[in-house]
């Protein structure tokens, strides 16, 4: 017996193979084979299995896809290439390309490494400059002039901040939190290591480890959070990556610390010290967390010093031409440049786009 259904969210050759890989799994499935042209799965089975199962199993896998009978989408059509960037939306992808050329419409993590997505620069958007009236918002023009209503002069408008500044701007207020926390809780630990330690004449060990674990808490479920976010979004997936390890690793040094601190009869004598309390591991869990997110701010950082020059590199490029239509010189977007188009192309002015010359000639001169 077999079935084709459609497939809705595929928008690479990953996806392709990992939705074939899901379907094929599930149970009475003989076959899956999935079309990423057709946007179309043809599933050979035993007997007939119910379309709710096909979806659960989607859904059970991420929920990024679905799959419908053809009658309830006849004319949906995939293609590979990318969707242009609309303005004020962005495009992200994964630094890694961990599912090859896919794209998303937010930012976020990648499903797949857990890295975080970057903002995918677009040529018409960049080159775009708007000029406003700094006493009346409202107006707002593509070039330099007066105000129409005050005849004052009109001021560049401010970009919007990228995504990767934003991201950069977040870490950096967490990682700053997490330094103030970490900090006290690496020098108690390390205390222990001074002869007569100081700190035990103002309280004993084991209040030293509520100390630590009170200071703990800010690290690990606010500033570093989102590493066992990742963490268990790559075990559900098994998508296993550096998270993983991270989230294990710290959460149970920390967890372990935890139950030390509240059940130490539990534990035999070798995991305490001469004072009874069990050995907490606080400054292990939290400096680690802290070192990993000192590595996520700055990967944002060099994210947005590249973001920030390629927008110079693009601010070079012109961002309109002049085509010839009909016989006429008309002034459009370079994104709205077709193959076989006529440009035309007056002295001084940039090439907008690569082409062949195929009339008139020019001369280039050294300076």
């Amino acid at each position: 017996m077999k079935h084709t259904y459609h497939i809705h969210g595929m928008t690479c050759n990953g996806c392709r193979g990992h939705v074939e890989e899901t379907l094929s799994k599930v149970a009475g499935v003989s076959k899956a084979s999935v079309d990423l042209e057709k946007a179309e799965a043809t599933i050979e089975m035993e007997k007939h299995i119910p379309l709710e199962k096909f979806q659960e199993a989607l859904k059970n896998d991420g929920g990024r896809y679905s799959i419908h009978n053809l009658r309830d989408h006849p004319h949906v059509e995939v293609k590979k290439e990318k969707q242009p960037v609309k303005n004020g939306t962005g495009t992200f992808y994964c630094p890694m390309h961990c599912e090859g050329d896919k794209t998303y419409d937010k930012p976020g993590d990648c499903p797949v490494c857990g890295m975080d997505l970057v903002e995918e620069q677009n040529l018409s958007i960049t080159n775009t400059e708007q000029w406003t009236c700094p006493m009346h918002p409202e107006v707002i023009k593509d070039a330099p002039g007066s105000c129409p209503i005050c005849g004052m002069d009109l001021v560049p408008m401010k970009p919007d901040i990228s995504a990767e500044e934003k991201t950069y701007k977040k870490l950096l207020k967490k990682f700053w939190i997490a330094v103030v926390f970490t900090l006290p809780i690496f020098l108690i630990a390390m205390s222990e290591m001074i002869p007569n330690n100081p700190l035990y004449t103002i309280l004993e060990q084991k209040q030293w480890n509520w100390v630590q674990f009170a200071l703990s808490i800010p690290v690990v479920f606010y500033a570093t959070w989102m590493f066992f976010e990742r963490a268990y979004r790559s075990i559900k997936t098994w998508n296993l990556n550096m998270f993983t390890l991270i989230g294990i690793g710290a959460g149970v040094s920390w967890l372990f610390s935890v139950f030390g601190m509240f059940f130490p009869d539990l534990f035999p004598s070798q995991f305490k010290t001469a004072s009874g309390a069990v050995h907490v591991y606080f400054e292990a869990s939290t400096v680690i967390l802290t070192l990993v997110l000192l590595g996520q701010l700055l990967e944002a950082r060099a994210h947005s010093k590249t973001n920030s020059a390629v927008k110079e590199l693009l601010k070079l490029a012109p961002n309109k031409a002049t085509k010839i239509i009909d016989g006429e010189d008309v002034e459009v977007p370079i994104d709205k440049i077709a193959l076989h188009d006529i440009l035309k192309v007056k002295p001084g002015d940039k090439i907008p786009v690569d082409g062949v010359i195929t009339e008139g000639n020019t001369l280039l001169t050294n300076l």
